[in-house]
């Protein structure tokens, strides 16, 4: 018994059914291969876990949303990096709006500051470098989006400035100026709360 095709096959079609199963296994593979690191990259710009998994969630939307205009495959995972640093630029810039409108109305405060608790007085050295670090990471909050961003790309998660100006979609001497003005702006608030 031979089977017979209802009609002629369609090139176009079979092609078209070939292109999307590729995409779908290259966007299931990238989401594999990306999710841990993205999250983590996003708990440290966001410092809050929900707000991390939804620009997670985010970012992997966009990228099938953007897949198509990807030329080379190689660049997906940095193009996805660079992607999610957006979402969490995004968020850290309206929690700045956020801020400054519950200036305006207290009653109407907005909280981001969840995750790093009130130091505790210093009883020994492990102490007080745990209360030098909440420092620090509540000098970090306070720093425009993108210069936490720049800090926390480079020296959190230790990529080049090569990778940060990437990542961020700037050019290597921009990413050095966020680093620069940000690390002037940390030392001079740390040396103020001593």
């Amino acid at each position: 018994m031979r089977a017979e095709l209802a009609g002629p096959v369609d090139i176009d079609v079979v092609e078209r059914n070939q292109r999307v199963h590729s995409r779908r296994a290259a966007l299931d593979d990238l989401a594999t291969r990306c999710s841990r690191r993205g999250y983590r990259i996003a708990y440290d710009l966001l410092n809050n876990a929900n707000d991390a998994e939804d620009a997670l969630q985010e970012a992997l939307a966009r990228a099938c949303d953007g897949y198509g205009r990807v030329r080379d495959p190689d660049v997906l995972d940095a193009w996805f990096f660079r992607v999610l640093t957006n979402v969490c630029l995004k968020v850290l810039r309206r929690r700045r709006v956020g801020r400054a409108l519950s200036a305006l109305w207290p009653g109407e405060r907005v909280d981001c500051d969840d995750a790093i608790p009130d130091p505790e007085p210093a009883a020994d050295e492990s102490i007080a470098r745990a209360r030098r670090t909440r420092r620090l990471l509540r000098a970090i909050e306070t720093l425009p989006a993108m210069q936490k961003a720049a800090v926390v790309l480079r020296y959190g998660h230790e990529l080049s400035v090569e990778e940060t100006a990437e990542m961020l979609g700037v050019g290597h001497g921009t990413a050095k100026t966020h680093l620069s003005r940000a690390l002037r702006r940390l030392r001079s608030e740390l040396e103020e709360t001593r």
